[in-house]
């Protein structure tokens, strides 16, 4: 057993003892000094109130060297597994000291949690819970997880100084690149500031030669593209420009081509992201507009230039194929970029439609399908919305991924049972 089980037991009033009740648990201390705070313990008739100490032996109170601390003095009552040695504070009054008292099912259980190879570790008691507590804790995560997401962007507005359609250009450069290239987009964005972009807003060819020359893949020594002539105009464009802006472009290198599919090639990914520039300029503005998802989904309806039809990478000819924005990058945008920015957005500037309405956009969405979602389906759990994706991520991500089942509400709810029936 560890310290942090004994906790859990006297903060949810799960110890049997007779020689106390606990009225209240107090709160509990993350920070240096007793371990909770304020706490009401009823002894014989007398209600005492101050603070109480947790241990797994009674004699860490010297290895902790409480003895010599005053912040210690007013201890009420202190907790232990064993009892083994009588303790006293700095004033060398004695430490009334009760050995721990629990329903060992309650142990039993959660002992079963911590040791499981499960995905889920409750997987053997989840199916008691009822579906409204499983929807409901999943709805709260998904909430979390969207102000955990609205925290990047938090930031990233604040090094933007304000400027929101910078800042959010930025965002959906990041989108673009997902998981694998995330970085190098983000580095090419904030190299290229978007105001000089949209002084070229009329001509495609301009903001695609910006976005490939500041990406390091126009560089000669990159590929073999000498007799390309659309690639030999980008490289003279993005000669001018990067004269006439001073632009500092990112390494080549930076990008991930490989064990990536090819429509997901980073250099599709950039035309693609420079045919949005071309065709929504103040993209901010227009998003922040809309109401419904179809009416979002008719911006990112995009398909990159010509040139990229029989290319998937600079210079390289391939099969001829369109390409789009799939439904699945739009997914993808809105659920990791759009919905937390402008969720903190929203809360910057105190208007709560727009919150509501992004939230509305995830409920409009259809569920995610993947091996995370499908476990916790087979358990119970409704997948009804790409909001209920989200929750279901989370609850993997946070608690059952790490097996913090005492801080999961689900988790406490199901020891709550077995402390009842027995």
């Amino acid at each position: 057993m560890k310290e942090n089980v004994l906790h859990y037991l006297f903060e949810n009033k799960l110890i049997t003892n007779s020689e106390f009740e606990i009225i209240s648990p107090g709160t509990i201390n993350l920070n240096a000094g007793p371990d909770f705070f304020n706490a009401k313990i009823k002894i014989g008739n007398t209600i005492w109130a101050g603070n109480v100490e947790i241990h797994m032996k009674a004699s860490d109170w010297y290895v902790h060297q409480h003895q010599n601390d005053p912040a210690y003095d007013n201890i009420i009552l202190h907790l232990v597994l064993d009892n083994d040695k009588a303790v006293f504070n700095s004033k060398g009054s004695s430490i009334l000291t009760y050995q721990i008292k629990y329903k060992q099912e309650v142990l039993e259980q959660y002992s079963k949690w911590e040791h499981t190879l499960n995905n889920i570790p409750c997987s053997d008691t989840i199916l008691k819970l009822d579906t409204f507590n499983k929807n409901n804790f999943t709805e709260a995560l998904a909430f979390e997880r969207i102000e955990q997401k609205s925290k990047d962007f938090e930031q990233l507005i604040f090094y933007n100084q304000n400027n929101i359609e910078e800042a959010f250009f930025q965002a959906l450069a990041m989108g673009f690149g997902g998981h694998l290239n995330k970085i190098p987009f983000e580095l090419l964005a904030k190299n290229t500031p978007l105001n000089t972009i949209l002084k070229q807003k009329d001509s495609w060819m301009q903001i695609e030669a910006i976005l490939f020359g500041q990406s390091g893949l126009l560089n000669p020594e990159v590929g073999h593209f000498n007799d390309d002539e659309y690639l030999n105009s980008l490289m003279n464009e993005y000669r001018f420009l990067s004269s006439k802006y001073r632009y500092k472009g990112i390494r080549a290198e930076l990008w991930k081509f490989s064990k990536i599919r090819p429509y997901n090639f980073p250099s599709v990914k950039l035309a693609l992201f420079a045919s949005l520039i071309y065709h929504q300029h103040n993209i901010f503005s227009k998003v922040l507009n809309l109401s419904s998802l179809k009416d979002l989904s008719k911006i990112f309806q995009v398909e990159a230039s010509d040139y990229w039809r029989n290319h998937y990478r600079p210079g390289k000819t391939s099969k001829q194929s369109v390409k789009r924005i799939s439904e699945s990058t739009f997914h993808y945008l809105v659920i990791n970029i759009l919905v937390p920015f402008l969720y903190i957005y929203s809360q910057q500037t105190r208007q709560e439609n727009i919150k509501a309405r992004v939230l509305n956009w995830l409920e409009e969405m259809p569920a995610e399908n993947n091996r995370i979602t499908r476990i916790y389906e087979d358990y119970g759990f409704e997948n009804m919305n790409a909001l209920f994706s989200q929750g279901l991520i989370e609850l993997n991500q946070k608690y059952c991924e790490q097996k913090q089942c005492l801080s999961c509400r689900l988790g406490h709810q199901m020891l709550k049972i077995v402390w009842n029936e027995h």
